[in-house]
C-alpha cells in the first residue's frame, strides 16, 4: 500500500511505524503521519500526538474522537505538498475533497518537542 501522506513510499516504510508507536524524529515526519492518520481514520494517533496546550484538544475524549472521525470520513485526502520546514514548523498544502468540493488549504503548523516527542500544537491557515 502506498503511504497516504503521498511521499511515494510504502506505508510500512513511511508513516506506519509512527502509527504503531515509534516517535517521529522531526515535525515534518509527524505532520505526514498525522495526515496519514486522518486519511486512515486513526483518531487515537491524532489525539496522542496533539500537545496538551493545543486549542484543538478536547477534554471530552468521545466528542473529540467523533469530531476527528466526522472530518476524516467526509474527506478524500488527495495530495500533500510540503512547502517549507523550520526547526518547529511545517508549512504545507493539503489537497482535500469534501462532498465533491475542493476543501484544500495551506497551513503553517507549529510543533513542540516534549521529552523527545514531537507534538502538534496549532496551525495558521491561508
Amino acid at each position: 500500500m502506498t503511504c497516504p501522506c503521498h511521499s511515494g513510499q510504502s506505508y510500512s516504510e513511511c508513516c506506519q511505524p509512527y502509527h504503531k508507536g515509534q516517535e517521529a524524529p522531526t515535525p515534518e515526519a509527524l505532520m505526514r503521519a498525522r495526515y496519514s492518520a486522518f486519511a486512515l481514520h486513526d483518531a487515537d494517533f491524532i489525539m496522542r500526538t496533539t500537545h496538551e496546550d493545543s486549542p484543538h484538544r478536547k477534554e471530552d475524549r468521545r466528542l473529540w474522537i467523533a469530531e476527528i472521525l466526522a472530518f476524516a470520513t467526509q474527506t478524500q485526502f488527495i495530495a500533500l505538498n510540503i512547502l517549507e520546514t523550520t526547526e518547529d514548523t511545517v508549512t504545507f498544502r493539503a489537497g482535500l475533497m469534501q462532498n465533491l468540493r475542493d476543501s484544500s488549504f495551506t497551513e503553517k503548523s507549529s510543533f513542540r518537542c516534549v521529552k523527545g516527542k514531537w507534538l502538534y500544537v496549532t496551525g495558521q491557515y491561508d
